[in-house]
């Protein structure tokens, strides 16, 4: 995939995974604001690296536009 493609997959996640959390809940689990959560495009890659933490989304899931050294 090119970088377009998953970028626009990126953002898609988001739209999943704030749906599945509800954005208001997802705000309180990362201890930031709600509307902090309704400003992203895509999730910030530290908060992707929180979220994947919780344990229901892989990293590379959440942001498969970041190349991620492990």
């Amino acid at each position: 995939m090119d970088n377009r493609s998953l970028r626009i997959l990126a953002e898609d996640r988001k739209v999943e995974i704030v749906s599945k959390y509800g954005g208001r809940n997802l705000s309180r689990l990362l201890g930031i604001s709600h509307p902090a959560v309704s400003k992203w495009d895509v999730i910030p890659p530290l908060r992707a690296y929180q979220i994947a933490e919780l344990g229901d989304y892989d990293l590379h899931y959440i942001r498969p536009d970041l190349k991620v050294n492990a």
